[in-house]
């Protein structure tokens, strides 16, 4: 699954240079983060029915719109890509409401000697940033309004195999707009997208599990020593 991921500002304008003119600053305050969890409010890139292409803050965690409720008694901070059509709680987003999560990394951990976990972050070979690809809603009741995402993961390529049986499915640069366009809801299309990036696009490295999340800082993806 993605639980934990970091994320670069500057990599991240980068990476949506294309969009510069539409991206609103208000929205947002540039910040390095490097150990974003759920139920955090963090960047998501979306086209609003209504506003068009925005870089804004979700709330990691979707939470439907027909929710009772504002919380949900399930997970739902990913969502899995061969069910994410069929499943009630992500249904109408995968139709209407896609978005995509920019990101540098994530976490993963994975068991080691005499009970101990190893730490990987996983990034893409030149260090640059990427973007998941996630699902967002928006939910009303009475005067309060809460928008939420979450992250589709699918099964991982053969290298990631090796460390976690599922990882982020990350979109492909060049179908941005088709993913994100809103009048779009071909589910058969929609779902060819959802592969795993290639090996030869992902590296991994052990990073260092003495720290604390609450450091947040370039620490958390230091090498581990030997």
């Amino acid at each position: 699954m993605c639980g934990r991921y970091s994320m670069t500002f500057e990599e991240v304008m980068r990476l949506y240079r294309k969009y510069e003119q539409y991206l609103r600053r208000e929205n947002f305050v540039p910040r390095d983060r490097y150990d974003i969890r759920p139920g955090t409010n963090v960047l998501a890139l979306r086209n609003h029915h209504e506003r068009g292409i925005e870089l804004t803050k979700l709330k990691w965690g979707l939470l439907p719109h027909w929710s009772k409720e504002p919380q949900v008694k399930y997970s739902t901070f990913n969502a899995r890509a061969e069910s994410v059509e069929a499943k009630p709680a992500f249904r109408v987003p995968f139709r209407r409401r896609r978005c995509l999560i920019p990101a540098t990394g994530w976490y993963e951990w994975q068991e080691a000697e005499r009970g101990n976990k190893r730490k990987w972050h996983m990034h893409c070979r030149n260090g640059a940033a990427f973007s998941f690809a996630g699902l967002w809603d928006r939910w009303e009741r009475e005067g309060q309004a809460i928008e939420t995402r979450t992250i589709i993961v699918g099964e991982p390529n053969r290298k990631l195999g090796k460390i976690h049986d599922r990882m982020p499915v990350i979109a492909d640069p060049k179908d941005y707009d088709f993913w994100l366009d809103p009048k779009i809801d071909a589910v058969p299309a929609l779902r060819e997208l959802l592969t795993p990036a290639p090996d030869e696009d992902i590296e991994a490295r052990v990073v260092r599990n003495d720290k604390r999340p609450r450091d947040d800082d370039a620490s958390l993806v230091e090498v581990a020593e030997a």
